[in-house]
């Protein structure tokens, strides 16, 4: 027979079946072919099977968590611990919820309250001039007016006024001096400053400064104190203190949330 040119030799698709892999084997990230746990290298190509087995020792994500915590073998009195924390932290979260709840509520009540006026029970004062009683300043009336037994500056001198219920405060107003009418305001001296002291249901006391303008006619503040069933205005500085001149207070309107 007269030579034949050679033919190239087919290949063979080589699968896992062929190499004999079993579901636990290695597979070569060169050749694909199949290899026994335990082996490093590849028995076709001879490539290094390190990596793929550290790759396929490696535990998935939600068991590797889980793993420091199963070290430290706490055992019942971890698992107690672990426990407690959790029940400590939804309570706290709780507890933060219905605070600021209420308080978010309050604060749009406040914000959309039509405030309506309340009245004191009784009215006391540290000291009060003749014909300026301390019911002056809740009487509803602009030409009358409580003032201190002395003349001259009032520092520390107080009026107190006690409400028959709790209420939100939210709204007060001042009226300072003798009168609204300017002739009559001048003839005697205004508060500047009042020091205020909320007394609250519970006992707690808020307070808070207010300054005061040198003129007739109301002054708005607000300020807003819950369940406030007393309140007392010490007079800080004044304007036109002298000798023979005591300090006026004419009116103080107070306003709660309905």
């Amino acid at each position: 027979m007269q030579p034949a040119r050679p033919a190239a030799r087919r290949p063979t698709v080589r699968t896992h079946a062929d190499d004999g892999a079993g579901p636990d084997d290695l597979l070569c990230p060169v050749c694909d072919t199949g290899n026994a746990r335990g082996r490093s290298f590849c028995r076709r190509c001879g490539a290094s099977l390190v990596s793929t087995a550290q790759q396929a020792a490696r535990p998935p994500w939600w068991r590797r968590w889980r793993l420091p915590r199963q070290r430290r073998r706490w055992g019942l009195l971890g698992r107690l611990l672990t426990w407690l924390l959790v029940l400590a932290l939804l309570a706290g979260l709780g507890y933060g919820a219905v605070v600021l709840g209420r308080k978010a509520t309050d604060a749009v009540r406040d914000r959309i309250a039509k405030p309506q006026p309340v009245h004191p029970v009784s009215v006391q004062a540290s000291s009060s001039a003749r014909g300026h009683p301390a019911a002056s300043v809740a009487d509803g009336l602009s030409n009358r007016y409580w003032a201190p037994a002395t003349t001259g500056a009032a520092a520390g001198e107080y009026v107190e006024l006690t409400f028959p219920a709790p209420f939100r405060l939210l709204d007060l107003i001042v009226h300072a001096g003798a009168a609204t009418e300017q002739e009559v305001f001048l003839t005697q001296a205004r508060p500047a400053q009042l020091e205020l002291t909320a007394w609250t249901q519970d006992g707690r006391q808020v307070r808070r400064t207010l300054r005061l303008a040198d003129r007739p006619g109301e002054q708005k503040f607000h300020w807003v104190v819950g369940d406030v069933v007393r309140v007392r205005l010490t007079i800080g500085a004044d304007y036109g203190a002298a000798r023979g001149r005591r300090v006026a207070l004419g009116e103080v309107e107070f306003f709660k949330r309905p």
